[in-house]
């Protein structure tokens, strides 16, 4: 605990404000910062004093412009990256030009091994591409020129590192205050806290809305229902004999038994503000994780490490022990809490895609009021912990974070019991299965946004945050010393490197380094024809840059690259023609390359207004030829025209030589999601069932596998997909259909993955709970009985059997359980004081297998495990057969109805389209009609029937597996499963259990539902794809029909 002279009241001090992006103002610091830079630039390299000084001069800017960011940790990462991508370029120079013949041969063949090995690793953009830029300039020169030598080489590298030196101390200037990543992520930390409260709260308003509205809308039904009732009866002796609909003059009734007019009744303007403001804070996750990254590069926390490392060793000097102090863990609180609003967004995710599950709390104002008091009192206690991390350590409100926690665990305990009682109400009973499925999975995400508030600030040691915890217990843990293992360090490098065999990275390299001997060959063939003149390494240096990992990558930064130089060296040269003024061109240039750091902070153009920069940078400097200012059109010409040429040689060949396209890449990355998640799903269904019962599971494979990581893997592979899907764009289509019919489909199935993602942590959530109380009920070694002192009081003053049960405090004192539970507190247990102790005599074994759950409910619960078991192989199958789908357009039969309708629907004109249409219209039927008995379609075995390019295949042929079929079993195991789910929750044995069990239970099932109608709607996506390629093939066929008619 704190010590007893702690300041309560935190003094005023002064507070710099200073905006972040995207704000305006932001990026209007951001182009100030930029014109300093390089005015100061301009002026040492324009001046006739300094002019000739050094070699290299070029890269000032080059560097400068890269190197400046929005914060001065980035700023010093891209510094540090662009040193030792100008070291690696340096040494590996330095070993050419001393030990090789000075020969155009090892000139160009040192060149093109140098970007063999780079472009196939997995180091950073700046490092790669600063390391061939280098190497370009030197190699490709030093078997013409004399000058070149050690000397000069050391000279190139100097010019780097001062560009982005420079790009540090301009980063420095406080403009109004110096922008560090610790103060962008303190900042967006607060605002995320506050939008995070805002956003849960219009959540439960909503809820609260919609129960109120329909609540009260209920009763007045039943009123009126009552009136007519007595009107009707006394009107029986005045009846005329005509009859009247009952529902005549009743809009009331229209309005509620209306599903669609329903809908108008709930606050949509409320609904698409959360989703707004829910982007916003997402937004501003992303900016918060990429600050945590940024911080470590900064003085402040780099003087931190220095420190914890020289208090380490000073610790073990006997006699300076107790004088020294602990270490800081700032840095690890910052990420503790980034981590933690991170979860807490999931579940809000979650809480929104949710549908429908206001339905399930009308009539529950109680429950309502108790999810706003455990809200309340758990953001208040983030109120008061988060300052601990984002503002000081030395000013905070110890006993504010006390009483804000001992709310927040009154709140928890007045929420169980409430839901308790809600829970014995008879009337609960009469809730729909689909309701009670929603209402409890929303309290299950309720109590996990609560769990990673109270994790995060444990976690972070924040003071008053252990509730009920002694200072011994923690101090006194024996803490086990760690063996150091000498082969992480090579293998952490060897992974950041990315030397691990890849066959697409060495198809890559290959071309790259067969675009730069081409260009180079050319260049140097050509040079006079060229007007290449000293700027022959131009060429080679652009094929290298514009290399991406795919065609339509490559593209589109090609076609961005050249008309930024076009825009940058056009700019430059007319400045220099029109101006002939050394000041006058420093100004113009400065201030355009501030209109590009005014541009670069859109992420979407920030490579155009970089290399636009750049260009204009080298044109204006190499305009100055002995003091004078000549614009001469030779360079700028030179620019163009080899930008020009690296790309084209580049383009065909990488389109040539085994082309790698943005559209295989998707396919490939999809077939990759899907099989992490069937992995994933595997995995998560075994640890459920073989927690349950262990016989029905044998462990086939004792590899571990880290299911978080995977599904964290896979999300990131998602989150790539929408820049997978531009560059695939970008690629043209000739012979291909048009992307853009197909763009969205694959985006969406890239959302459906994500869902099944969401469900597959849904229930490993689940198994948790479940795993989590059974050590509960373990260490109670005898009946659960009510928390509260009180009651529990009364309950031993009555006749009940005598057996020690663990209080909450003592709970809380079992370090090694509390660690285990993974749960928010001690909360899940059985409510009711009238049930009978289960374990008598039990103890606390912790190598039994054996659960509470496993032991009472193994034989209730054995058919629900085998409607798991199949729906989960069902759900693979289903999984299976679209990845193959996907792959293999022709490997899965998809439907011979949809087929057979797009055939005679493209064999159709547009008159005739429009007669069916008017037919149809004029044909049509009642629009209410029976829906048919649920029956799975029968496999079609004729799938290819109706088209022409089939005729001359064998009749004979095996079946292809039906993905309709998969499907409909799919369905039909969902049903099964939910009604034999639902059977079990609904026995008095169950409904007696924990509110652990309640919760993974019903949650369970709507997981398992969520992931049944993520997996169809996948299986949409993916037969429309086939569709879409159908078609295409129809038509294609159908025009050289009409075109050999012509002809003939």
């Amino acid at each position: 605990m704190t010590s007893t002279k702690q300041h309560n009241i935190r003094p005023p001090r002064f507070t710099c404000w200073h905006p972040l992006l995207p704000a305006f103002s932001a990026r209007i610091i951001i182009a100030i910062r930029t014109l300093i830079g390089i005015a100061a630039v301009a002026g040492f390299t324009l001046s006739p004093v300094t002019s000739q000084s050094i070699q290299g001069q070029l890269l000032f800017g080059i560097s400068f412009i890269v190197a400046i960011k929005s914060t001065l940790g980035a700023t010093i990462q891209t510094a540090i990256r662009l040193f030792f991508a100008g070291a690696i370029a340096t040494i590996y120079c330095l070993l050419i030009i001393n030990f090789c013949p000075r020969n155009v041969y090892f000139a160009i063949g040192a060149t093109n091994i140098l970007v063999l090995l780079i472009v196939y690793t997995d180091l950073p953009v700046t490092v790669r591409r600063f390391t061939i830029i280098p190497t370009c300039i030197i190699l490709l020169q030093w078997f013409t020129k004399s000058h070149i030598n050690t000397f000069f080489v050391l000279q190139i590298w100097t010019s780097l590192t001062i560009g982005a030196t420079l790009a540090v101390i301009v980063t420095c200037i406080p403009l109004p205050a110096i922008p560090t990543a610790y103060r962008e992520l303190t900042m967006r930390m607060r605002f995320i806290a506050r939008q995070t409260r805002r956003e849960i709260t219009a959540i439960v308003l909503l809820i609260s809305e919609y129960h109120n509205t329909h609540l009260n809308d209920e009763y007045d039904y039943r009123i009126n229902e009552n009136k007519e009732k007595t009107n009707n009866s006394n009107n029986n002796d005045n009846d005329n004999g005509i009859e009247m609909p009952s529902n005549s003059y009743r809009e009331d009734v229209f309005y509620l038994r209306s599903t669609s007019l329903e809908d108008l009744k709930d606050d949509h303007l409320l609904k698409s503000d959360i989703q707004d403001l829910h982007s916003i804070v997402n937004d501003e996750v992303k900016q918060m994780q990429r600050a945590l990254n940024e911080i470590s590069y900064e003085p402040y926390f780099i003087l931190l490490k220095l420190l914890n490392r020289i208090r380490k060793c000073l610790r073990h000097i006997p006699f300076i022990k107790k004088f020294i102090k602990t270490n800081s863990t700032l840095e690890t609180r910052l990420s503790v809490w980034t981590t933690s609003f991170a979860a807490i967004q999931r579940q809000i995710t979650e809480l929104l895609t949710l549908e429908q599950h206001h339905r399930a709390f009308v009539g529950q104002r109680q429950l309502i009021n108790a999810i706003c008091l455990l809200l309340d009192s758990t953001f208040d206690f983030l109120d008061s912990t988060l300052p601990y991390t984002t503002s000081s350590t030395s000013y905070f409100n110890t006993t504010q974070i006390v009483a804000s926690r001992t709310k927040l665990e009154e709140a928890l305990e007045d929420f169980f019991e409430i839901y308790t009682q809600v829970r014995e109400n008879p009337r609960h009973t009469t809730i729909s299965n689909t309701d009670a499925i929603l209402l409890n999975t929303f309290l299950l995400l309720i109590l996990r946004l609560v769990h990673a508030t109270i994790t995060a600030a444990e976690k972070s040691k924040t003071p008053g945050a252990h509730f009920d915890i002694d200072q011994d217990l923690t101090t006194n843990i024996s803490k086990t010393k760690k063996s150091f293992n000498w082969k992480k360090p090579f293998e952490d490098l060897a992974i950041y490197i990315g030397i691990r065999p890849s066959f697409g990275k060495l198809v890559r390299s290959i071309k790259t380094s067969l675009s730069v001997l081409v260009s180079a060959i050319v260049v140097i063939t050509f040079r006079e024809r060229l007007q290449a003149y000293d700027w022959v390494h131009w060429a080679p240096m652009t094929t290298a840059l514009v290399s991406e990992s795919s065609e339509g990558g490559t593209l589109r930064i090609s076609f961005h690259r050249l008309m930024a130089v076009l825009l940058g060296s056009t700019y430059a040269y007319v400045i220099v023609l029109v101006t002939q003024n050394h000041i006058a061109v420093g100004i113009c240039i400065a201030l355009f390359v501030g209109l590009m750091g005014y541009l670069k902070t859109d992420p979407r153009r920030e490579y155009f207004a970089t290399v636009c920069a750049q260009s204009a940078s080298i044109i204006t400097f190499l305009s100055n030829q002995k003091g004078q200012m000549n614009a001469s059109n030779q360079a700028t010409l030179a620019r163009t025209s080899l930008t020009f040429l690296g790309i084209f040689i580049h383009v065909i060949i990488s389109n040539l030589l085994l082309p790698i396209t943005a559209r295989a890449l998707i396919k490939k990355k999809i077939s990759i999601m899907i099989k992490n998640v069937s992995t994933s799903l595997k995995s998560s269904s075994d640890n459920f069932c073989s927690f349950i019962d262990s016989s029905v599971i044998q462990q086939e494979n004792n590899t571990s596998f880290n299911l978080m990581k995977t599904l964290s893997e896979t999300e990131r592979i998602a989150d790539s997909f929408p820049a997978l899907l531009d560059e695939a764009l970008s690629e043209p289509n000739f012979w291909k259909r048009p992307f853009v019919q197909v763009k969205d489909r694959y985006y969406d199935i890239s959302k459906c993955l994500r869902r099944i993602i969401a469900d597959i942590r849904f229930v490993h959530r689940c198994t948790t709970i479940l795993e989590a109380e059974s050590k509960l009920h373990f260490a109670q070694e005898a009946k659960w009985q009510i928390r509260r002192a009180s009651l529990a009081h009364i309950n031993n003053s009555n006749d009940l059997k005598s057996s020690h049960t663990l209080t909450t405090r003592e709970l809380r004192k079992e370090k090694q359980l509390q660690n285990d539970l993974d749960i928010p507190l001690t909360i899940f247990m059985t409510y009711s004081s009238e049930s009978e102790p289960r374990f008598e005599q039990k103890t606390l074994i912790s190598n039994n297998s054996l659960t509470s759950f496993r032991l009472t409910h193994i034989t209730l619960y054995q058919p629900v495990l085998e409607h798991i078991r199949t729906l989960e192989n069902h759900i693979q199958k289903v999984l299976s057969l679209i990845g193959e789908l996907i792959e293999k357009q022709a490997a899965v039969d998809i439907g011979s109805f949809e087929l057979q309708q797009l055939c005679r629907e493209d064999s159709y004109d547009e008159q005739q389209i429009k007669i069916l249409k008017t037919q149809k219209t004029l044909n049509r039927g009642p629009s209410f009609y029976a829906v048919p008995q649920f029956e799975p379609l029968p496999l079609v075995t004729n799938h290819y029937k109706f088209f022409s390019c089939f005729k001359n295949s064998h009749e004979d042929h095996e079946p292809l597996p039906s993905l309709r079929n998969a499907v409909d079993l799919m369905f039909s195991s969902l049903i099964q499963f939910l009604y034999a789910n639902n059977r079990f929750i609904r026995t008095e044995f169950v409904s007696n259990q924990s509110i652990g069990d309640v919760l993974a239970f019903h949650t369970l099932s709507y997981a398992l539902k969520d992931m049944v109608e993520a997996t169809t709607d996948l299986a949409k996506n993916a037969r429309r794809i086939k569709h879409i390629d159908t078609r295409t093939l129809i038509r294609t066929e159908r025009e050289e029909k009409i075109l050999q008619q012509q002809t003939a």
